[in-house]
């Protein structure tokens, strides 16, 4: 199977609804994306990487948690 490079990134707000924001390719713009985008309010954005169905780390790629979660 071919490995996708895009990476979804969402938004969870601070009454726990989850919205995606946007689909970007490779890690190190989704990176830099939610670096942006932390510095706008009081949200917290995290990476999904959708091939694996899990969010990525921003800081350590090799590290996945579950933003779902409550």
């Amino acid at each position: 199977m071919e490995r996708n490079d895009t990476y979804e990134i969402f938004k969870k707000a601070a009454d726990n609804t989850t919205v995606m924001i946007e689909a970007v390719k490779g890690i190190e713009e989704a990176r830099k994306r939610v670096d942006e985008l932390n510095g706008t309010g009081p949200a917290e954005y995290f990476i999904v990487d959708p091939d694996q169905a899990s969010a990525v780390d921003p800081v350590e790629p090799g590290v996945r948690k579950d933003p779902f979660a409550l």
